[in-house]
């Protein structure tokens, strides 16, 4: 079950993309691209040139973009993608920042990968690995990204608690009339899901939600 009930004012607006270099691929998922792929476009030689340039980056292994773009959101989600491969999904924080949350956004990129895929974190990529269901994905400016009601059960068991509770204050807020659908959706999650894992705490923050005052989090931290 997908929450799929997003008020068109959580989106956020889509931003003017910058410059890349010219001849860039126009095949490339907000500019980036598999290194192989770049390679098999441009040639070898001219992506490596390019690199030892300063032109393109490496944000991580196997995967360039644009110089230009390495610091853009979007561009980040897919070279993280790229990264994790055709079954992952962005997750956690960055999802709910891909539904428009502006208090997740903090330049990490969180993925979550299936049990039968193995790949280690890095600097700015953190790797999650979970049952991933495909009616729980959702495609937002091209990236498979988790529906916002898994992505916020995910924060509230995971994240930080502020910013897990802010957005999810945020996104209640926004749903107007569908808020308390949104909340049983996210409950249920709570309640199924097989990590057992911050389950209490989230649970006591999706009851806290609009009940506290600001700055109050659970436990008096």
């Amino acid at each position: 079950m997908t929450a799929n009930i997003i008020s068109p004012e959580m989106r956020p607006p889509v931003a003017v993309e910058p410059d890349v270099p010219g001849g860039w691929p126009q095949s490339s998922l907000h500019g980036a691209m598999t290194r192989r792929d770049a390679e098999r476009a441009l040639g070898r030689a001219e992506v490596a040139t390019g690199l030892a340039e300063g032109d393109w980056v490496e944000p991580w292994y196997g995967v360039i973009v644009p110089v230009t773009r390495v610091h853009d959101p979007l561009t980040r989600a897919a070279a993280a993608l790229l990264r994790a491969g055709p079954h992952a999904v962005l997750s956690g924080a960055t999802a709910v920042a891909m539904h428009g949350c502006d208090f997740a956004a903090d330049g990490v990129v969180h993925v979550t990968i299936p049990y039968d895929r193995e790949l280690r974190s890095q600097p700015d990529l953190v790797i999650h690995q979970a049952w991933v269901r495909e009616c729980d994905v959702v495609e937002l400016d091209g990236l498979r990204t988790q529906a916002l009601d898994v992505a916020i059960c995910e924060l509230l068991c995971t994240g930080e608690q502020r910013s897990a509770l802010d957005c999810l204050e945020q996104a209640l807020a926004q749903l107007g009339e569908a808020a308390e659908r949104f909340r049983a959706l996210v409950a249920e999650r709570l309640a199924r899901r097989r990590d057992r894992r911050g389950t209490r705490r989230a649970t006591a923050l999706l009851q806290l939600a609009w009940s506290r005052p600001r700055g109050v989090l659970v436990g008096g931290v």
